[in-house]
């Protein structure tokens, strides 16, 4: 069990955190706000509350849910524990790219994004694929963006190397801030994109079976 699902709390440092919300209150972006992946829905009751009820913009989650027993239940506990409806929020139970698919179907758009789902790097490119439903002058964060998590730093630095009106903001610990300058006359995750993260993600799986073989040795020794 994910401790998150105990203490409801967020999965990110206090450092973290405190950027994010400063970031979200220092914008007040009025368009729909995207989270993608939830945990337990601290994080994501924290920056609804950095709105009043009157002004806070539509939030969506997509999440399959399947991060912990009852994670979907789990969530709307932990907003209601904070003073927020959970119906005002648009849970989408799917892949990252069923829910996009459909988001792209109805032709929505987004003014801020939170990327903090899997750690794969072809996960983190299928999540990069929503960038292309951001707003000119909104702002995709992701979280984990370090070193000792690759399969994010690695598709992360490869999107940024060739979208050009992305702009770092900052970070803080592992949370980056990214502004879009302006729209794209192409998508930003292309073939090429999806083929260097198949050739990257295969010796990090191999790394990470290996390092998961030698902790369940040391553990048993």
């Amino acid at each position: 069990m994910r401790p998150c699902a105990a203490t409801l709390a967020a999965e990110m440092t206090p450092e973290e955190h405190a950027f994010l919300l400063r970031l979200l209150e220092a914008e007040r972006l009025p368009g729909p706000h995207l989270e993608i992946g939830t945990a337990a829905g601290g994080t994501l009751a924290a920056m609804m509350r950095c709105f009043d009820d009157a002004d806070r913009p539509p939030f969506v989650v997509v999440d399959r849910m399947t991060y912990f027993p009852d994670q979907l239940e789990t969530v709307r506990r932990n907003l209601k524990e904070h003073g927020l409806r959970a119906d005002d929020v648009d849970f989408r139970v799917a892949t990252s790219a069923a829910a996009l698919r459909e988001a792209a179907r109805r032709r929505e758009r987004f003014d801020f994004m939170l990327i903090d789902a899997s750690h794969k790097v072809l996960a983190v490119t299928a999540d990069l694929r929503w960038t292309r439903l951001l707003n000119a002058g909104g702002i995709v964060c992701v979280h984990d963006y370090a070193r000792r998590s690759p399969g994010v730093m690695l598709p992360i630095d490869r999107f940024l190397a060739r979208n050009h009106h992305y702009a770092k903001l900052g970070q803080a610990g592992s949370l980056l801030a990214v502004r879009k300058l302006w729209a794209a006359g192409s998508r930003e995750i292309g073939v090429f994109d999806w083929i260097d993260s198949l050739l990257r993600s295969l010796p990090l799986e191999v790394r990470r079976k290996l390092s998961k073989r030698q902790a369940r040795r040391r553990a048993a020794a």
